[in-house]
């Protein structure tokens, strides 16, 4: 049996769907970690530059909304390629899902480029804008117009990321992705207080490392023996496929646009309460994300899982997935949650070390997030299946939803009429995951678990595959 035909019986066939869920999960759990724990050291070195430490993590976290913004176009492209492609597959149509594969690569490529152009000269005026001045303006314009560089290549490894992540190679691009990130944690540091380069810094070894390593995603994208491949002579334009890519694209880019645009909002509402509240909120997400990354990975999976049983007209098997995924995800994020519920005050002391009244507030804010994540459990469950079923829209309700319908004026809200201080902010998070889990059923039950793409009837001969 085959590497791919082992894939395919394992999604397909395989009994044991937990085992499946986690065995695909696994690399880009460690994956997600391994950019977690950059994240970390990032804001680690960059905390321990001399009399700013609060003032340069601000100037990093203020940047994450609007890298956001411009990755999550990349990331919509990468949902739809997902949904459509692992439907081509699971329908056994594999040379349709590696036309679907490259008009994907062009696709990407093409917005890469143009994103990195608006990146690099929009970032003084979306800084300004977000209220940015002094040292946090001046450095977190620079670290915007360093990472710019990189966004062609992002775009590339996102459309590589989902064409692989389709046909079941979860393993492939955490090869990559992961030397890339192993080799930003060995330079940043370097960057950061060797060269005394700063803030800027962070920005550089992330730059040169994606540089080095990414040209091998492109390398095993045309050229991988395993899998879905791309081939230079399906990227003639195909309007019908790149328009029903884009179809599928817009409404989980738009939501995830629209988001990152509410959390740049969001950390314009927060800096005004603040230099210690800002570094507090930026090192509790910093933290409370190596739980949730893990989670996203399941439901990144639960993507790919879906999308080739639907291809497969297997509905029920779709169904069954979405079930067990659930209770997978949120007893990750429980246990997750509980460790590091008893061992924050200690993180957070790692980071910072200098301002009393920051750590006092990371300590509270870590509380009433860590409470609250198994919510995000449900969350990121019900985010896979909408986006493995081809309902991105679906995705943008509730992404949007849970932002711009229930956070910003809970916290707008909780900031004008109540003496709550910071901790209106914590109270809102918490809340706007509460009731979008609610919002996420009502969604779910309309879910129809059938094809968008054309498929053809299965032979029930070709559907056989024997056990690993």
């Amino acid at each position: 049996m085959t590497k791919d035909e082992k894939k395919r019986y394992l999604i397909l066939k395989d009994k044991n769907i937990y085992k499946g869920l986690i065995i695909l999960a696994i690399p880009l759990m460690i994956n997600n970690l391994l950019k977690t724990f950059h994240d970390v050291i990032d804001m680690f070195f960059v905390s321990r530059i001399p009399g700013v430490s609060a003032e340069a993590v601000t100037s990093i976290q203020l940047t994450f909304p609007v890298v956001f913004t411009f990755l999550s176009l990349g990331i919509g492209l990468s949902v739809a390629g997902t949904a459509l492609i692992s439907q081509f597959v699971g329908n056994n149509q594999i040379e349709r899902a590696r036309h679907y594969a490259s008009q994907l690569f062009v696709i990407a490529l093409v917005l890469g480029i143009l994103l990195s152009f608006a990146s690099f000269f929009g970032s003084p005026y979306i800084m300004s804008a977000m209220g940015a001045t002094g040292f946090e303006y001046t450095n977190s314009v620079q670290y915007l117009q360093i990472r710019a560089f990189e966004l062609p290549m992002l775009f590339v490894f996102f459309a590589f990321m989902a064409t692989r992540q389709a046909s079941g190679d979860t393993l492939g691009p955490v090869y990559i992705s992961g030397s890339a990130v192993i080799l930003n944690m060995i330079l940043s540091p370097i960057f950061i207080m060797v060269f005394n380069m700063g803030v800027p810094g962070a920005a550089y070894a992330t730059l040169v490392s994606n540089l080095i390593a990414l040209p091998f995603g492109y390398y095993r994208l045309f050229y991988a023996k395993t899998g879905i491949t791309v081939s230079l002579s399906m990227m003639k334009l195909d309007v019908e496929a790149t328009m029903h890519l884009i179809k599928t694209a817009i409404p989980a880019s738009t939501g995830q646009a629209i988001t990152a645009i509410g959390f740049g909002l969001m950390n314009g509402i927060i800096y005004g309460y603040g230099v210690d509240t800002v570094a507090a909120f930026g090192i509790g997400n910093r933290l409370t994300s190596m739980i949730l990354h893990p989670v996203m990975a399941i439901g990144g999976v639960l993507s790919a899982y879906i999308g080739q049983n639907i291809g497969a007209l297997n509905p029920a098997r779709a169904k069954e997935t979405f079930k067990k995924a659930m209770i997978l995800s949120v007893g990750t994020m429980a246990v997750g949650a509980l460790g590091l519920l008893i061992i924050r005050e200690s993180l957070i002391g790692l980071f910072i070390h200098d301002n009393p009244v920051a750590f006092a507030l990371a300590v509270d804010y870590m509380f009433f997030i860590l409470i609250g994540l198994p919510l995000m459990g449900v969350f990121q469950t019900f985010m896979g299946t909408y986006n493995g079923t081809g309902n991105t829209k679906y995705s943008f309700i509730i992404a949007v939803t849970r932002l711009w319908g229930l956070r910003i004026p809970l916290v707008i809200y909780m900031r004008n009429f109540t003496d709550l201080g910071s901790s209106g902010i914590w109270y809102s998070m918490l809340i706007s995951n509460l009731v979008i889990v609610v919002v996420g059923y009502i969604l779910y039950k309309k879910v129809d678990f059938k094809p968008k793409v054309r498929v053809k009837k299965i032979p029930a001969a070709s559907t056989v595959l024997k056990p690993i």
